[in-house]
């Protein structure tokens, strides 16, 4: 993979180092805006990234395959359809898109250019997941799901003295449901699917979600996934069936260890080997472009649009309204 990337901030800046040090993955060209340029060139010299540019048109000129967007929830859109019309494959951050009819427009281009269309989540790529679905047929039949993945925001203060940063604004499509609830929803749907309804009971302050709780209703169980970015508390996952309980030490982001319970007596732990959780994000993406799985792509976007179109209706459910809305 010949990848550029869209982008230097924070998630950026984490994830470089990493994607640098996987094998057969070549990171060619960083984006950036003029004001960020200094940062962007920065970034590059520590981490032998060829070329930095400040324009679309340059990035595409580069010897690249793939294209990383890492900015704003609200410009995921404009940059996807910019880069697939391009010809290029697209990684594209959580959430993939602002509302869903934007996140079906953005995969109906990429079916028509033959291009990968990916949503940048860790969640079904780490170890722990993996082990969550071995062990998911011994707990017998599921009867709860419940995911829970609170943190205090650093910008919540501001928020609160009305000082809207883009976490927190509308505008922006922030809230807490396109954030961490985000991890939590790819966690369940991953798993079980879409649900037959759903409903999402929301903590709104100044028109967005600091916080909520989405019930997903399936076949003999619902599914419960809280996030809120106002508190700290318990962050996991837990999957409770008639014969036992698979239950995660973290957040649907990372998993951490994983515990699976028997009413037999049995116990047993899963500890995953240390590893950022971006490398086998990236080694699944590189699988999938590299190895032209389409099918593997089309089952991604599969679950990505699944978890757009929740989010987009619980929004409306609570009156939230971002400018994306308007076709």
């Amino acid at each position: 993979m010949k990848l550029g990337i869209i982008g230097t901030g924070m998630i950026v800046q984490e994830f470089l180092p990493e994607l640098t040090r996987i094998e057969g993955l070549e990171v060619k060209a960083l984006l950036s805006t003029p004001r960020s340029k200094e940062k962007a060139e920065q970034l590059a010299a520590e981490y032998s990234v060829s070329a930095v540019v400040t324009c679309f048109e340059d990035l595409a000129c580069q010897d690249i395959d793939t294209v990383y967007i890492a900015v704003p929830n609200h410009l995921h859109y404009r940059y996807a359809m910019k880069v697939l019309e391009a010809g290029f494959h697209v990684i594209v951050e959580k959430p993939m898109a602002a509302s869903d009819w934007q996140a079906e427009s953005m995969a109906s281009l990429a079916r028509r250019k033959g291009r990968c269309l990916l949503e940048a989540v860790t969640v079904s790529t780490l170890p722990g997941f993996e082990k969550i679905r071995e062990w998911l047929p011994e707990i017998g039949q599921v009867k709860s799901v419940s995911c829970q993945y609170l943190q205090y925001s650093r910008r919540y203060d501001a928020f609160c003295r009305d000082e809207i940063l883009p976490v927190f604004d509308p505008a922006k499509a922030g809230g807490a449901l396109m954030d961490l609830n985000t991890y939590n929803l790819h966690y369940v749907l991953n798993l079980f699917g879409k649900p037959r309804v759903f409903r999402y009971y929301a903590t709104v302050e100044h028109g967005i979600d600091t916080g909520g709780t989405l019930v997903l209703s399936y076949p003999g169980f619902q599914a419960v996934c809280m996030a809120a970015k106002t508190c700290i508390g318990s962050n996991h996952c837990v999957v409770a069936g008639t014969k036992g309980t698979i239950t995660t030490s973290q957040a649907a982001n990372t998993i951490g260890s994983v515990m699976l319970e028997l009413r037999n007596g049995q116990r047993e732990t899963f500890e995953p080997a240390e590893e950022a959780r971006v490398i086998p994000e990236f080694r699944r993406f590189m699988e999938i472009i590299d190895g032209h799985n389409q099918q593997a792509a089309e089952d991604w976007l599969a679950v990505s649009l699944a978890v757009s179109g929740i989010q987009t209706e619980s929004r409306r459910q609570n009156d939230i309204v971002f400018p994306a809305d308007e076709v």
